[in-house]
């Protein structure tokens, strides 16, 4: 019992300090940002912070995993629920994600400080890509699908960015389709052979 509200506890103070950060990150750069400016906001003390997190590039680090992995969680428990032809049963849960986490992905996607999380998604959706559209296009030439995929990891990021710096504006489903089309009808157009 003594371990579980320990656990409450930590999981609690970790959020409390996530949520600091990223209010700070909305107001000025991220290299602005001092453990004491985190810790202030916080109302915790220096010493609780240095319990969880190294340093500001960690705790910030933590955060883009945390993202990352409910997107690959999100792919791999989508993988095999789509149809020849449409990403959408991958592609809706993400959008969905995003919109119900307008602020971390806001400033994540955006933040030059964020460099490494905008790397690290393109490698998730090109591993994940890859392994999509081999299944679907198993006669496409290798050379082609490899400048296909980048091309589309990099359009999926500027839909997104787009996206979000409208103010998500679009409703969701209507990007959801644009990432589909603009996935797939490039797909059939290259890779179709």
């Amino acid at each position: 019992m003594e371990t579980q509200k320990q656990d409450r506890r930590i999981r609690k103070t970790q959020k409390l300090l996530k949520e600091s950060l990223l209010e700070l990150m909305e107001k000025k750069d991220f290299k602005n940002i001092s453990v004491k400016d985190i810790t202030e906001l916080a109302d915790l003390n220096r010493g609780t912070f240095y319990l969880h997190y190294t340093d500001t590039y960690n705790l910030l680090q933590e955060m883009e995993s945390e993202v990352l992995d409910d997107f690959q969680d999100m792919v791999s428990n989508c993988r095999y629920a789509f149809k020849k032809g449409s990403l959408l049963p991958v592609v809706i849960p993400i959008i969905h994600y995003i919109e119900e986490n307008k602020k971390i992905c806001k400033i994540l996607f955006e933040n030059s400080s964020s460099n490494d999380f905008v790397n690290r998604f393109h490698t998730l959706v090109l591993k994940n890509g890859t392994a999509i559209i081999r299944e679907q296009y198993p006669a496409a030439r290798e050379v082609t699908l490899n400048y296909y995929l980048e091309f589309i990891t990099y359009g999926l990021t500027g839909v997104l960015k787009q996206w979000l710096d409208t103010d998500m504006q679009q409703p969701k489903e209507e990007v959801a389709e644009f990432v589909d089309k603009m996935i797939m009808g490039t797909a059939q157009k290259l890779l179709a052979v």
